[in-house]
C-alpha cells in the first residue's frame, strides 16, 4: 500500500477479489457472529435468504457485500480470519497470479531493517537456507 491510501481505513485497502470463497464466508460469519443474523442482513442490505445461501455455500458471495462487511471486522478480527498466502495477496504483496510485487516486498524488507529483532530473524532466516549463496556473495569460506 502507497503513501496515497495511507490515510484509509484498513478495510478500504483489502483486495477482496483476491480472497477465496472459502474466506469470503469466514468474513460473512464473522460479521453475522458479532452482529447477528437480522442486524448483518440489515447492514449489508440482502435478504436473510441470501445470507443462508451465502453462509452455507449455495452462493458465491459478491465482492460488494464482503467488502461492506469488513466494515462490522477489527483489522485483528480480519487477520485471525485470513492468514498466509490469502493475506498476502489481500494485501497486495502477492497478485492473484501468484507472482510478488517487488515493490511492496522491497518496502516491507526495507522497513523490517528498522527492527532489530526482525532483522536478525532475517539475517538468520538467509543464512540457514541460503548459506552458499552467502559464501560465495562474501568471498569467503566458512568452517562447517
Amino acid at each position: 500500500m502507497s503513501e496515497l491510501n495511507a490515510s484509509k481505513p484498513w478495510y478500504e485497502k483489502i483486495n477482496v477479489k483476491a480472497l477465496s470463497n472459502e474466506v469470503r464466508r469466514r468474513v460473512l460469519e464473522k460479521v453475522k457472529e458479532k452482529l447477528g443474523y437480522n442486524k448483518t442482513v440489515e447492514v449489508l442490505g440482502i435478504s436473510k435468504g441470501s445470507l443462508h445461501k451465502y453462509l452455507h455455500g449455495v452462493r458465491s458471495i459478491p465482492y460488494e457485500v464482503v467488502q461492506k462487511a469488513l466494515q462490522y471486522l477489527t483489522e485483528s478480527e480480519f487477520r485471525e480470519i485470513v492468514q498466509g498466502i490469502d493475506l498476502l495477496k489481500a494485501i497486495g504483496i502477492v497478485r492473484s497470479d501468484g507472482t510478488i510485487d517487488y515493490s511492496l516486498a522491497l518496502q516491507l524488507i526495507s522497513l523490517a531493517m528498522n527492527d532489530e529483532n526482525l532483522k536478525n530473524v532475517i539475517i538468520q532466516l538467509v543464512v540457514s537456507r541460503f548459506k552458499e549463496n552467502v559464501k560465495k556473495a562474501l568471498g569467503i569460506s566458512f568452517a562447517v
